[in-house]
């Protein structure tokens, strides 16, 4: 998985608020169904929106999938697709080829644009993919949020991991969700969270008003380790 461009970062600053995750790979490359479902779109966005315009997604499909989150009907999205390889009721086993990578639509290169939807098939509905996929063996995923003292989220504020054996080198840097646009999962509320991230204990670091926040969080293999910093307005 990409970590350029997040699920609800602007990347650099110059981007879009992203709903999605990315997975780089060569053209072609065949694009798999993550679950069992049936699928609901699949061809172009010339015409019909699914993002934030039309030939935004370029070649994509839409999966439902069979499994539901709380009663909610939950759905996924595969874009910038070379090739579609199934077509709209058709149902879908995981591992399945859905399509090809490609770089149609808005894209500077070969990849997938992966986003799940809860509830709705809009792209007002997305949240976290990261919180999604299993991890692989030996890692596990981090979730948290940044918030006030009154318990109020804190929007786009920079977050650093780094390892506790070596608190001073920072390997990953994230931003909380922004205040628009993107949601955090029903299931924990976060507003910033990685996944397939390597076990062991890790240093969350906040720089807020001139002051270091930090906490240390152990991520066991396979399971989602939470922490909550909380800082002044």
């Amino acid at each position: 998985m990409a970590r350029f461009y997040p699920y609800a970062s602007r990347a650099d600053g110059t981007y879009p608020i992203h709903h999605g995750v990315e997975f780089v790979n060569p053209m072609g490359t065949p694009i798999l169904a993550v679950a069992a479902g049936h699928i609901i779109v699949a061809g172009d966005d010339q015409r019909e929106v699914y993002g934030a315009r039309t030939n935004f997604y370029g070649l994509l499909v839409i999966q439902e999938l069979d499994e539901r989150l709380d009663g909610a009907p939950v759905y996924v999205l595969y874009g910038h697709l070379s090739k579609v390889a199934v077509t709209p009721g058709q149902n879908v086993q995981p591992g399945e080829v859905i399509g090809e990578v490609g770089m149609t639509g808005v894209a500077e290169g070969p990849h997938l644009h992966f986003e799940v939807r809860i509830g709705q098939n809009q792209y007002s509905a997305t949240v976290n993919p990261e919180l999604w996929f299993a991890p692989k063996e030996g890692r596990g995923i981090l979730a948290g949020t940044v918030e006030t003292l009154e318990g109020q989220r804190v929007p786009e504020v920079r977050v650093v991991l780094s390892r506790a054996a070596d608190p001073d080198r920072p390997v990953y840097t994230l931003m909380t969700y922004p205040s628009k646009e993107v949601n955090p999962d029903p299931s924990w509320g976060e507003n910033v969270a990685i996944g397939d991230l390597e076990a062991g204990d890790w240093v969350v670091r906040v720089y807020r008003g001139q002051r270091l926040y930090t906490e240390t969080v152990k991520v066991e293999p396979g399971k989602t380790a939470w922490f909550t910093i909380r800082v002044p307005e």
